[in-house]
């Protein structure tokens, strides 16, 4: 029901501009009415109109300025109503009916006093009631019209540029700065999901650790035994250092299970190192100048040069304040996690990613130096300064150091110069590494750290000679860490004859997991499949945009108008979808063919080279999950629709090969159509 108001509301908007405004501005305001805020879907509303800017169907400003007329106007109105009809409104329809509502609101406003109109402005289930309330309670005109305003000042453009970030964020997708749009959104989620579980670690383990102490502590109580005496002594609750050191411990455990899991998933060669390959290439396929530029300046940052220097900075300060064992730890942390790199580089001999140039040792790819000692430096300064610091600085050290350690991995994985399992590896072991140090060091009872001067002797260091080596090195980096994609060429009588069956048999997807299988192969170029595909009943799917997108919402959509779910082989996004309706004998059904780029290339005596491209086609099912939406299955057999898609191609030359299965599969009968331009 809501993606059908939705839909509907955004067709009115594209078609009558003008109304659109009218429309924000009585949404604002009834958004603020008592009750009826509470049940106009108003939110969703205004986003999914503000998501026209981008296209150019609705100005920006006189959108703000109708939200925000309208959201006055509507706070406006419940005050009046409140301070005229007083309780005598409390007791009327629809008021009445909604006495939790109420106390709700009053709870909300005695406890926020005068900032109460603002705050429940953005604060769900109340922002209807409080304004009456206000009213009734005869707060201050005076008052209640600033905060009123102000209120409206920023929520007013909170939605309608959160709306417009939406749309473009389809209108990018739909365009070729798709991948940037793409690797944003990965990595916004990337940094919430660190930054959300950086703060859960922080404000709640070490509650939880106290607690469970304290529980202990009571039960050894209880029991005068043998067993009890010594549990006694360590769990006493004069003891506040040992939650801390236990879930100090706990992240000991944690990295050394995750370090030792990676390197035995390496080394056995399970799924992860074909999850390797596919993150490899579809980061490789993200890859666009704005970020290319960001993510090779985040490397450097964690390059020997910077670390060295923010360690020595660190060193110099424990040794400035006599502390001579933090010194030793800082040193011991950068010098330790150098030699095990080293050493299990030289041991493991596993090639970086893609020919990624290198020198020396650094040619080995197992595991990432910048992350083992980004996370062995940074870790241990974090651990042994939130030590002595409480409250918010806590978890503001604590996060910074996460988001770098993260950004640092993170930028390798995205350059192509290591494998995930490489950073994953050698983050986990930074953090032991790190870990352990922090566990020696403060279980002695160690003097403070000096955390601030600490932190701004390091950060200032790493800040001069990052932006120094950056800048000295981020020119020749762009051209190191440039996409370069291997191309093998081979006659197109090869590949007609057998080169075809190197390619791959199956789709691998992000995760590794061996898919569908890959029935198709096209040499030549795109634009002259898609139009003889189109001459015989094939076409582009619905491309996806905030419109199309509501589609999946609801149940009886027909599936010519869902847009087709994306799918990666081996990290390579699709470069041509085409679907083919198969009419009313399966209203609920269509074709879908998928084609991504191989790193393969023919050549002729007349024509330059071409690209074969690798691709599945396969029949899909649109089910109705009422009242939630609509939901597509692939269904597995394959064979039909190859044979569909080459009756399709009679103007092109095609044969039919057959790969040799070990055994019977299940919906294909290790059939590939081959395919090439004519002439």
């Amino acid at each position: 029901m809501l993606a059908k108001i939705l839909s509907s509301v955004i067709a009115f908007a594209s078609a009558h501009h003008n109304s659109a405004y009218g429309l924000i501005l009585l949404v604002s305001l009834l958004e603020a009415l008592p009750v009826i805020g509470a049940v106009v879907p108003g939110d969703a509303i205004i986003l999914g109109v503000s998501a026209l800017v981008p296209t150019g169907a609705l100005g920006l400003w006189p959108l703000i300025v109708a939200s925000f007329v309208g959201a006055v106007l509507g706070d406006g109105i419940s005050f009046w109503l409140g301070s005229h009809y007083r309780e005598t409104i409390v007791k009327r329809w629809p008021l009445k009916r909604n006495p939790a509502l109420i106390a709700r609101g009053e709870t909300f406003l005695r406890s926020h006093g005068g900032k109460s109109v603002f705050v429940a402005r953005f604060t769900p289930g109340v922002r209807a009631v409080v304004p009456v309330l206000a009213g009734i309670l005869q707060m201050g005109v005076v008052r209640f019209l600033v905060m009123n305003v102000l209120s409206a000042l920023v929520w007013a453009p909170a939605h309608i540029l959160a709306g417009a970030a939406i749309g473009a964020s389809f209108v990018l997708l739909g365009a070729v700065a798709g991948r940037l749009a793409l690797i944003v959104a990965l990595l916004l989620v990337l940094l919430g999901l660190l930054i959300w579980g950086t703060r859960a670690a922080v404000r709640r383990l070490p509650l939880r650790a106290a607690r469970a102490q304290e529980r202990l502590w009571l039960w050894a109580r209880r029991r005068d035994a043998w067993y009890t005496r010594p549990l006694l002594s360590i769990l006493d609750p004069q003891r506040r250092e040992l939650p801390g050191l236990v879930l100090l411990g706990a992240l000991l455990v944690a990295s050394l299970w995750l370090f030792f899991g990676v390197l035995q998933d390496v080394l056995a060669g399970t799924a992860l190192v074909r999850t390797n390959e596919a993150v490899f290439h579809f980061m490789q396929s993200l890859q666009t100048n704005w970020i290319d530029q960001i993510m090779v300046a985040i490397s450097e940052l964690g390059d020997a040069t910077v670390v060295t220097a923010t360690a020595f900075a660190a060193m110099l300060w424990f040794a400035w304040r006599r502390n001579w064992r933090a010194a030793a730890h800082a040193l011991a942390a950068v010098v330790a996690a150098s030699l095990f790199t080293l050493v299990f580089k030289l041991a493991l001999h596993i090639p970086q990613p893609g020919g990624a140039p290198s020198e020396g040792w650094s040619v080995f790819s197992f595991p990432s130096g910048h992350s083992v000692a980004s996370a062995a430096l940074y870790g241990f300064l974090a651990i042994v300064s939130v030590w002595e610091i409480g409250g918010r600085w806590k978890l503001l050290v604590t996060t910074a150091a996460a988001v770098l350690i993260g950004a640092i991995a993170f930028s390798r994985v995205y350059l192509g110069a290591h494998w995930l399992s490489d950073v994953l590896a050698g983050v986990a072991f930074g953090l032991a590494w790190a870990t352990l140090l922090a566990i020696g060091y403060l279980r002695h009872n160690p003097p403070p750290v000096g955390a601030a001067g600490l932190w701004a002797t390091a950060g200032l260091t790493f800040l001069v000679v990052g932006a120094v080596h950056v800048a000295h090195r981020h020119a020749a980096d762009m051209a190191r860490y440039t996409v370069h994609v291997p191309q093998h060429v081979v006659p197109w009588e090869a590949w007609w004859g057998h080169e075809w069956s190197e390619l791959p048999a199956r789709r691998i997807d992000l995760a590794g997991g061996v898919k569908e299988p890959l029935t198709f192969q096209w040499a030549g170029g795109l634009k002259r499949l898609q139009a003889e595909l189109a001459s015989r009943g094939w076409s582009t799917p619905v491309p996806w945009t905030l419109r199309s997108s509501l589609t999946w919402l609801d149940p009886h959509a027909p599936i010519a108008a869902l847009p087709v779910l994306p799918h990666l082989q081996n990290g390579d996004p699709t470069v041509l979808v085409m679907v083919r309706s198969l009419g009313r004998a399966a209203p609920r059904e269509r074709l879908v063919l998928r084609l991504w780029p191989s790193d393969l290339r023919v050549s002729g005596l007349s024509f330059a080279h071409k690209p074969v491209f690798i691709g599945t086609v396969a029949e899909e099912r649109a089910s109705r999950l009422a009242p939630i939406g609509t939901i597509t299955r692939e269904l597995p057999h394959y064979d039909r629709p190859r044979d569909t898609l080459g009756e399709a191609l009679a103007a092109s030359p095609h044969r039919m090969v057959e790969r040799p299965l070990r055994r019977a599969q299940r919906g294909w009968n290790g059939g590939v159509l081959l395919a090439r331009s004519p002439g």
